[in-house]
């Protein structure tokens, strides 16, 4: 008779593709052939990590109740109930907690049922953009679950020193695991099919790109449209590099969906860019498509440690980032890309500009990170992962 396998629980609080999907999904494709893997979510989102574990053959769950934005603490108190029945129900042998609702709701359910709690930090919640009464409150929140967890993975060396910084978290629950990528699986098109592709996608791109497609210069990124992706600072470059320096042959593009899409709309009607910034939405296997941009961005004002950068370097695009969270861990400033403070729209503009205007410095840049990002391994991160779950058992 067959030894029971250890059955692992990933809670996480969206449904959306972003990067601390990305992780539960590669750590419960990972290591689903060694244990019984089930997966977790709330319905924000609209369910496109559900399909993506389907298509991988792992069960998942959905949670009515558990919510990003939720502020009734009713719904909250359906989430937890609703949590702490899954695990009633599953019986887990651990819980993996992604994101900072499920992690706060998940610590609890499991200190309930006796469980033990991995909680994943994806850059600190209260560095976000909030007001500061509620940064306040999510470092209080914080601290409180940090005592219902075992152990705490901090996906950079700079979160690391944030929680240290701030006493969230004894130092003897804290550790770090570098985010991973799988490179045999990436595939990228080239240049002209991505860009084929996008303009498909979108009559604003392809009315944008009419009659100057081999001149037109694409500046993009991948995005959800959260507050913390920084994505009204590029449409203030944008506004910069073609109303006021008159660069006609720029387009923006944004990959990516998400609550901020009408502010966002507002703003590049407020800027008269219409057909310049283009919000494509969503977009399977975006990351596919990236060698459509001539140059990355990331105006982030939080992160932790971005796959979508991780993936841009493999592409080998030149890159201009926000100096925030792990970001300059994986770039530095002038050897794989610029780097530029956050919320500086000048800066950015800039450094775009200086890009477009040395393609040589952008061929360097493209190769530097391409080099280095062979070092970004998947199996390192799970194997890392791993040895968490298991070491210092309570």
């Amino acid at each position: 008779m067959a030894a029971k396998k250890t059955k692992i629980l990933y809670l996480v609080t969206q449904s959306e593709l972003g990067g601390a999907q990305k992780n539960v999904l590669d750590l419960a494709n990972g290591l689903k052939a060694k244990y019984d893997i089930l997966v977790a979510a709330g319905p924000d989102g609209g369910g496109k990590l559900f399909k993506q574990l389907a298509d991988k053959k792992i069960r998942y769950f959905e949670l009515r109740w558990l919510r990003r934005n939720a502020a009734n603490p009713l719904v909250d108190t359906a989430g937890l109930f609703e949590i702490i029945g899954l695990l009633f129900k599953e019986k887990p042998d651990l819980i993996h907690l992604h994101s900072s609702k499920a992690g706060f709701l998940g610590a609890i359910a499991g200190k309930i049922m006796g469980i033990r709690v991995i909680y994943t930090v994806h850059g600190a919640v209260f560095e976000a953009s909030f007001s500061r009464l509620a940064k306040q409150l999510f470092l209080l929140l914080e601290g409180f679950s940090a005592y219902f967890k075992d152990k705490i993975i901090c996906v950079s060396d700079n979160d690391l020193r944030v929680w240290l910084k701030y006493d969230v978290a004894p130092a003897q629950k804290l550790t770090v695991v570098y985010n991973g990528l799988d490179l045999t699986s990436l595939d990228f098109l080239p240049q002209p099919a991505a860009r084929e592709h996008l303009f498909s996608q979108s009559a604003n791109l392809f009315e944008a790109a009419q009659g100057s497609k081999d001149e037109l210069k694409i500046i993009g990124t991948i995005a959800n449209f959260f507050p913390e992706k920084g994505l009204p600072y590029l449409i203030e470059a944008a506004d910069i590099l073609i109303n006021k320096k008159q660069l006609q042959n720029l387009l923006f593009v944004v990959i990516g969906e998400g609550p901020d899409r009408l502010l966002l709309e507002e703003i590049i009607e407020d800027h008269q860019l219409q057909n310049k910034f283009i919000l494509t939405g969503s977009v399977s296997n975006a990351a596919k498509y990236l060698k459509a941009f001539d140059v990355f961005t990331a105006p982030s004002t939080k992160e932790g440690r971005p796959y979508v950068i991780m993936e841009a370097m493999a592409a080998g695009l030149p890159i201009v980032a926000s100096h925030v969270g792990g970001i300059p861990e994986l770039i530095k400033n002038n050897q794989e890309g610029f780097l530029v403070w956050q919320r500086d729209s000048e800066a950015l503009a800039e450094k775009i500009l200086e890009l477009l205007n040395n393609k040589s410095l952008a061929q360097q840049f493209g190769l530097a990170a391409q080099q280095k990002a062979q070092g970004f391994s998947l199996d390192k991160m799970i194997a890392a992962t791993e040895k968490v779950y298991f070491d210092e058992k309570k």
